[in-house]
């Protein structure tokens, strides 16, 4: 395979690329089409899900296989001819492998960052060889795979393949000491037949080492962490991968208008938070990034429960939502609706007997009553601190019409599975639902926390109620909540908005005369909050009409009465434009949209959602229940999301 070959010179310099160039460029595969045996020998030890990385790959056969087998593979060669045959060669198999250029001397290998790395007949001088293979150990994730086939000295006399000098050759005690640290499975040095193409032709002498990183307690918890920042590596890869085609290939496709264009929806956030600036784990601004506090509070022990998240895509990397705790803090898994890696998982997730979904409405039950009345946990587990998860929670993130939608897609899925019953549904207690009081909500609209639940806090409290029911540990829900702190404190400051303006009859002149040019406004897409005046929404789409509505137009007279006061002189047009730009357009150009709320925004524009959806308007009956829920008069409400929803659908009590 094509690596940076060096010379013997103590100043080293790496082998002309020319040589690896010329040979791939011939006609059919230097070293054949089919992965190297040994891989296909050891296949069972190997992850087939995740990330991988193939070391010195060449022209594609063995990242093709591991991709077809489930993992998300990159290619690293020092030939872009290599690489070009590559990937055209996983296009002819329907696929697509990521590829690098790069010398492995200076390809910076990350930390915790692959579940499988693969080094097939990849040869190095020692110095270099050390150097590569330790910063492939440490770029592993706990529980990740390497593995290495390479010729031995002994190679030099059969003359079949392999480098010429006895400097790049490698014993078995050599590869132990490379991977010091990591569990050795396989190592062992044997003669094999190695007919891969026309370069390696007959009998060789070759060492065979497969090593695993350990799975100790601290590291257990950074693989929970790893394996949630993994999923979301995995949607943003799809979205990528997908070049701008968001064809979907979810089956049974989903009725709800917004599922239908969930990749489409996707892709628009990805781009949108990557100009924005977001961090792709947290979902915050880079600046404000609290990755690091994620990692302290990583994976607490659960006992017996395990969780699920599945992600509505206009929830996706909104910095609000509380739902990617549950993967980083939890340890649970991590999917979005419209990933097409994510699919297979959610299947067997909805095929499990053990699974429950964590949502109020009919049929559902506390937790005790499903242990008391139906034991759909068998009560000889219950309480035996076995460690494992006999329990799965299937939570849906989203506001309270995307949480249904998804439940409805979940039905037809499962239905289509054969499966025709419904997924039983656990819920909350109420009283504990009355008493409990959101930080995080109250940080998004302060006084609105009490009797309210983010997605993230009705999981600790479950945690709560299973501490008498189940074999978790005292305490976990309250420490769970601590997960939370970090991203309260940092909406508390980015959030901070004036109160309301009061009525104010002397400045209706100028109140009419902003609201006939706020129509015409220039308006950035997906802002659903207003720094102007404090009003959010459920949706951005409404936010055109609250320009020219009379709230925003008020604060706006208020703010440029206070600063210039007011003349008894009618206003123009032109000068209406001049306040209302100077004190609406520019602040609301400083503030940052979330990129689900912008995706939405370009699905309008692109004509995929209909009539109905694209007004962004709600009926008198739901205008009002808004209203009762935040115990307002106003005709405005909050655009807060989660998917914990109160027990009676139309009493209008949203626990978000």
């Amino acid at each position: 395979m094509a690596v940076c070959h060096w010379t013997k010179q103590a100043n080293r310099k790496p082998m002309d690329v020319g040589l690896w160039d010329r040979r791939y460029s011939k006609q059919g595969f230097a070293y054949g089409r089919d992965p190297n045996e040994f891989l296909l020998e050891v296949a069972d030890l190997m992850p087939t899900s995740g990330k991988a990385l193939s070391l010195g790959e060449g022209e594609g056969r063995n990242a093709t296989f591991l991709t077809k087998r489930g993992l998300t593979c990159t290619a690293v060669d020092i030939s872009k001819v290599g690489l070009s045959k590559a990937r055209r060669l996983a296009e002819e198999q329907g696929i697509k492998i990521k590829t690098v250029a790069a010398d492995l001397a200076n390809f910076d290998f990350g930390v915790d960052s692959w579940d499988l790395i693969i080094s097939i007949f990849c040869h190095f001088p020692a110095d270099v060889r050390w150097q590569v293979h330790r910063s492939a150990a440490k770029s592993l994730r706990p529980g990740g795979i390497v593995v290495v086939e390479a010729f031995t000295p002994e190679q030099l006399k059969y003359n079949t393949g392999g480098p010429p000098d006895l400097e790049r050759l490698v014993t078995p005690k050599m590869l132990q000491e490379d991977f010091e640290g990591l569990e050795v499975l396989r190592c062992e040095q044997k003669e094999r037949a190695v007919v891969e193409g026309t370069y390696h032709t007959g009998l060789s002498s070759v060492v065979q080492f497969v090593g695993r990183k350990s799975l100790s307690t601290k590291e257990w918890k950074l693989d929970k962490v790893s394996q949630y920042q993994m999923r979301i590596d995995q949607a943003i890869s799809d979205m990528q991968d997908a070049g701008g085609s968001f064809i979907s290939n979810i089956f049974p496709a989903p009725k709800d208008p917004f599922l239908s264009v969930a990749r489409h929806a996707l892709g628009h956030t990805i781009q949108a938070s990557k100009e924005t600036g977001q961090c792709r784990y947290c979902w915050l601004l880079e600046e404000d990034c609290v990755c690091a506090q994620m990692r302290e509070q990583a994976a607490l022990t659960c006992g017996p429960v395990q969780w699920a998240l599945l992600c509505h895509p206009l929830e996706f990397m909104r910095s609000s939502s509380s739902g990617k705790l549950l993967a980083s803090v939890l340890g649970g898994e991590f999917l979005v609706f419209g990933v097409q890696e994510h699919e297979d998982i959610l299947d067997k997730v909805l095929s499990d007997s053990g699974t429950r979904l964590l949502l109020p409405g009919d049929g559902s039950r506390r937790l005790k009553d499903w242990l008391s009345e139906d034991q759909v946990i068998p009560s000889e587990s219950v309480g035996t601190g076995s460690g494992s998860p006999i329990l799965t929670l299937l939570v849906l993130d989203g506001s309270w019409d995307q949480v249904r939608a998804l439940e409805r897609e979940l039905a037809d899925r499962r239905s289509a599975m054969g499966q025709r019953d419904p997924l039983p549904r656990i819920r909350l207690d109420d009283a504990a639902v009355e008493s409990f009081h959101s930080p995080l909500i109250d940080a998004l609209k302060p006084g609105a926390g009490k009797g309210r639940l983010s997605t993230f806090e009705a999981c600790a409290l479950f945690l709560r109620e299973a501490e008498d029911c189940l074999c978790v540990p005292r305490g976990t829900w309250k420490e769970a909540l601590k997960g939370l702190d970090p991203m309260v404190r940092v909406l508390q400051r980015q959030l901070q908005l004036p109160p309301p303006p009061g009525e104010a009859l002397e400045l209706e002149m100028l109140i009419a005369a902003l609201r006939a040019v706020a129509c015409t406004a220039p308006l950035q897409d997906g802002l659903r909050r207003c720094s102007v005046c404090g009003a959010a929404f459920a949706t951005p789409l409404r936010m055109r009409d609250h320009l020219g509505g009379r709230r925003h137009c008020t604060a706006v007279a208020m703010q440029f009465s206070s600063e210039k006061g007011l003349s008894s002189s009618p206003i123009d047009r032109e000068e209406a434009s001049k306040i209302f730009e100077s004190y609406s357009t520019v602040p609301l150009s400083r503030c940052r949209p979330e990129p689900p709320d912008v995706a939405l925004v370009k699905l309008k524009n692109e004509g995929l959602l209909n009539r109905e959806q694209q007004s962004g308007k709600r009926t008198g009956r739901e205008l009002c229940q808004l209203r009762f829920c935040f115990g307002c008069q106003r005709s405005w409400c909050l655009g807060i999301t989660g998917s914990y929803i109160g027990s009676q659908e139309g009493s209008g009590r949203d626990l978000f």
